[in-house]
């Protein structure tokens, strides 16, 4: 089971009851040969510095057929200049029955995996679980009760010891559609939890991305009108609002650069790019990156972020 999308969706769209949770929750393709193959398997998440496959890149893929068959796959660059990417061969992935991975990150010898659960048919609640070695535990996510049903998405770690994750979903316990965006922030490897609202009233909202800076959280939020709100946290972990962007479209991937964030968005079809500081105000933006595709940010190597449109895989970075 996942949460799968069709290529001309993402990770971020409207979802409409469960199975609609589960046809659209992820993005990508997914591959068990060269990047430069066509039909790709889709690649639903990506993920750097988990010690336990020694910091490599990796990727969380699904078979593009069926949208299930997940696969954790190393992803190396291949030897060219246009910087293709290659898939290696199938890992270990103990997913638990019953849960649908959504994004992943690298904390210490820890693999951390977003997603739903579907305790029963037709309701699913938002869920996360990390794996060490070869095991999978479910971690004790707070889901606020304003959040009957749902699913986490994003996830970013917080320096050495912590991670922030997007809840998404709606009160009714049967998903309807994507009304409530809600930030859970550790800062002991998951084993305590505080929460707090990102946005409510969303609609038929397109979700959240975040990242890490040195400055703190950097979040962008948007709703179903497609305006974006960027909120950010200082080192003392106040949320704070920053920039507002009307008609800036589907928030994919959110990049931190050294002394930038990048967050890419799907705007009818065409990849945007807007820069930011650190603190959430607008250096620039470009209506059209030539980036083709789905865009997905790398947890755990700063910089860095996939491109990739079904038949190739790009390794992108600010170097």
């Amino acid at each position: 089971m996942a949460v799968p999308e069709p290529l001309g969706l993402t990770r971020r769209t409207v979802l409409t009851g469960a199975a609609a949770l589960f046809a659209a929750g992820t993005a990508g393709l997914t591959v068990p040969r060269p990047a430069r193959a066509a039909a790709l398997p889709q690649i639903r998440a990506a993920a750097a510095g988990w010690i336990g496959r020694g910091g490599e890149l990796l990727v969380l893929t699904a078979d593009p057929a069926t949208e299930t068959d997940f696969a954790l796959r190393l992803l190396t660059a291949a030897a060219d200049p246009e910087g293709t990417a290659e898939l290696g061969p199938s890992l270990p992935l103990p997913l638990p029955a019953g849960f649908h991975p959504h994004s992943m990150a690298a904390l210490g010898d820890a693999l951390w995996i977003t997603g739903a659960v579907e305790r029963v048919p037709g309701e699913v609640r938002p869920a996360l679980i990390w794996i060490d070695e070869a095991t999978a535990e479910y971690a004790e996510l707070p889901v606020p009760k304003a959040i009957r049903s749902g699913i986490a998405t994003a996830i970013a770690p917080v320096g050495d010891r912590g991670l922030a994750v997007v809840i998404e979903g709606c009160p009714d316990p049967h998903l309807t559609a994507i009304s409530r965006s809600h930030l859970a922030v550790s800062k002991n490897h998951g084993r305590t939890w505080t929460g707090r609202p990102l946005a409510s009233g969303l609609g038929e909202g397109y979700g959240t991305v975040l990242t890490e800076t040195d400055h703190g959280l950097f979040i962008a939020v948007v709703d179903g009108d497609g305006t974006q709100t960027v909120r950010t946290t200082g080192k003392t972990g106040v949320l704070k609002q920053a920039a507002r962007l009307p008609d800036a479209g589907r928030p994919m991937a959110a990049v931190a650069a050294s002394d930038h964030v990048s967050v890419f968005s799907d705007r009818d079809g065409t990849v945007a790019q807007t820069r930011f500081t650190a603190e959430g105000d607008v250096l620039e933006s470009s209506p059209d990156c030539g980036c083709r595709g789905e865009i997905l940010a790398v947890p755990g190597r700063r910089g860095t972020w996939l491109e990739t449109d079904g038949s190739t895989i790009h390794i992108r970075s600010t170097d």
